[in-house]
């Protein structure tokens, strides 16, 4: 036995919290179980299978309020006779058959809800009759009225629209007092106060729903208001005065709660509907008092695959047919189909995700493969003369592969643009510095220069990461056809800004050593590179940016491998096809090299005539000291490398 004392106060708390959840849980399943009980009942019963009288009831509560703007009739005529009542010792007798059931068939009269209207009293209140009940309602556009008390007992405890105001006590009942001068003659009397109870709105009494079996043949619901008497100043019960709501044309709504639906006394059927997954309820109006008034719609991401049904939903009334059968609703029955990829909603199975061409994807794929195939080649032959590294990335937009992109393209950048503009200072350093002095810089001195370079990148992309990460961006084609893309900002264009200042500063260094000797220089070719990047390869991503929406993503793919081979293949092109054909021609300088001639990046071949140490000048010594950190550089390189023969990139072979 679990003892709540023996727990704290926070337990307790919880405890009490869970016990109230579970008991609302426990609560609404079973009004739920009633209701879908009831519905059963509504669909069973009809004129054909029905006892006599009013003892097919739906044993449920019901929200009323929605029904209170028709009882109006029922009070009114109630108080009407009540007063009738006070005026003459407690009788209707002043009163005739004609006036009473005209009082009930004016009621009925009109476009209204209102099926019928009876006023039923006690034994000895109209002394014509044991017992008395005039009845009107409608039938075929015809108000029909009758006596039920001739074969119908209203008097009985078992009828609820009679016997429930009967018992009860009216210790509370409202009085009033109303002020009359009659009139006698051609004269008015002095003013006569008469005090007499009337019946409100709560006084009266809603039933619950039945089937009036052998009067209409039809489902409704009963509004009774007393009728009183005074005795010794307390009202006392002589009657009622009824409405009838005929639920005929009420809809029942068997779809969820929604806070925007208008409220209706049936609302206690919400949520029994049977609408399966991938689906939603919708209710259909003028359905009338039937299950199944409702259809079941395909929920966004899913489509209804019957293509000849106009409605496109399912009927609620053959799933509630479907659901009393034996077999009941068996797995997948009275459910949408999913949608293609991407689509939000959609009416078919159309597309909504934009699929890149096969036949353009396989074809770029292989040229990437053989692209791949050359620079692994090159590698290994770099390996053995020089490193050199770089990337090719084709992947879908996501936000991993967006943020690994940036890192990949702006290091692989600088790594290879870093070592050309790295090569080329040195090489304007050593030429460039006074006279007589000697430079060392070996690569140990370049690769730690290259290694801040990449740290400067480095620190950047975090801080990009870090205030901007990269979004995915959905976009669409001229066909309404959606596609992913990176979209990385301003951060994007700071970057390639960046990277133009940085080339722009590697042709600057190109044009300082223009006439430094072709022997050592290669500032024509890593000139011809950086134009290409500057200038082709700027110009390819901007264009892939700004028309990305028109061109569409084939396009664009197509564009991301052009880059890659602008800034990439053709760099490495300009750089080694060179040294390829030098390697296989065996150039060497040649012996007027070293014997006094010199020759300039740009192929120009310049004479040197000796001169007496007397008649040396200045710029003469200047060359001098070129020689000397000619031959420096010569040392130096050699020292670094075990074979490596002197290559003039600008000789005619």
């Amino acid at each position: 036995m679990y003892c709540v004392r023996c727990i704290n106060m926070k337990d307790r708390d919880i405890l009490l919290v869970l016990l109230l959840m579970t008991g609302e849980i426990i609560t609404t399943a079973v009004a739920m179980d009633q209701a879908q009980k009831a519905l059963e009942y509504v669909f069973t019963i009809n004129g054909n299978n029905c006892g006599a009288g009013t003892g097919e009831v739906l044993p449920l509560q019901f929200d009323v309020t929605a029904w209170n703007q028709y009882t109006d009739p029922a009070i009114r005529t109630a108080n009407f006779l009540s007063k009738i009542i006070a005026l003459n010792d407690g009788t209707l007798d002043s009163l005739t058959d004609e006036m009473l059931f005209l009082m009930v068939r004016n009621n009925v009269h009109g476009d209204s809800l209102i099926f019928g209207s009876a006023i039923a009293i006690e034994h000895g209140v109209y002394s014509k009759y044991d017992a008395f009940c005039p009845y009107a309602y409608k039938k075929n556009n015809t108000v029909h009225a009758h006596d039920i008390s001739v074969y119908y007992n209203y008097l009985a405890d078992t009828t609820e629209w009679y016997n429930t105001l009967k018992i009860k006590t009216w210790d509370n009942v409202t009085f009033v007092s109303d002020g009359i001068m009659y009139r006698q003659g051609n004269k008015s009397l002095p003013e006569e106060t008469e005090v007499y109870p009337i019946a409100e709105l709560e006084d009266g009494h809603w039933t619950n729903p039945y089937f009036d079996c052998g009067g209409g043949d039809i489902w409704m619901v009963t509004y009774s208001s007393p009728i009183f008497n005074v005795k010794h100043g307390i009202a006392t019960f002589m009657g009622v005065a009824t409405i009838d709501i005929e639920m005929t044309y009420i809809d029942i709504n068997q779809c969820d709660q929604d806070g925007e639906d208008s409220t209706s006394g049936l609302d206690v059927f919400r949520g029994t509907h049977k609408c399966q997954a991938t689906t939603k309820c919708i209710q259909l109006t003028g359905q009338g008092f039937t299950p199944g008034a409702y259809k079941c719609v395909c929920v966004d991401g899913f489509y209804f695959a019957d293509k000849f049904d106009n409605f496109k939903a399912f009927s609620g009334h053959d799933i509630e047919e479907q659901y009393r059968k034996p077999e009941g609703i068996v797995q997948g029955m009275f459910r949408c189909v999913t949608c293609a990829e991407g689509c939000d909603a959609c009416t078919d199975n159309s597309p909504c995700l934009h699929k890149r061409t096969n036949v353009l994807l396989i074809s770029l794929m292989i040229l990437n493969g053989i692209t791949i195939t050359v620079i692994i080649m090159i590698a290994f032959f770099i390996h053995w003369k020089r490193n050199e590294l770089f990337f090719l990335h084709i992947v879908d937009a996501t936000f991993i592969a967006c943020s690994i992109r940036i890192w990949f393209m702006n290091i692989g950048f600088f790594i290879m643009y870093g070592s050309l503009v790295l090569k080329t200072w040195r090489i304007s350093v050593i030429f460039s510095v006074g006279k007589k002095k000697i430079i060392r810089l070996p690569d140990s001195v370049l690769l730690q220069r290259l290694g801040i370079f990449i740290l400067i990148a480095a620190m950047l992309l975090a801080a990009w990461n870090g205030s901007q990460p990269p979004e995915v961006t959905t976009m669409k084609t001229s066909d309404d056809l959606k596609f992913f893309i990176c979209d990385y900002g301003p951060w994007e264009y700071a970057t390639l800004g960046v990277r133009i200042l940085f080339l722009l500063y590697g042709v600057y260094l190109c044009f300082t050593v223009r006439k430094a000797p072709a022997h050592f220089n290669e500032s024509k070719h890593i000139t011809w590179a950086v134009y290409n990047a500057i200038i082709l390869g700027s110009f390819m991503k901007i264009l892939s940016r700004a028309f990305i929406s028109v061109v569409g993503p084939n396009m664009v793919l197509l564009f991301q491998f052009i880059i890659i081979q602008v800034f990439v293949t053709i760099t490495m092109a300009f750089i080694f096809v060179p040294k390829f054909l030098a390697f296989k021609n065996k150039v060497q300088i040649s012996p007027e090299a070293r014997e006094g001639t010199i020759q300039t990046v740009t192929g120009r071949v310049k004479k040197q005539q000796a001169k007496p140490s007397s008649q040396l000048t200045d710029d003469d010594v200047g060359r001098e000291d070129k020689a000397i950190q000619t031959d420096h550089l010569l040392l130096a390189t050699k020292k670094s490398r075990p074979f490596l023969p002197t290559i003039d990139l600008t000789s005619n072979v």
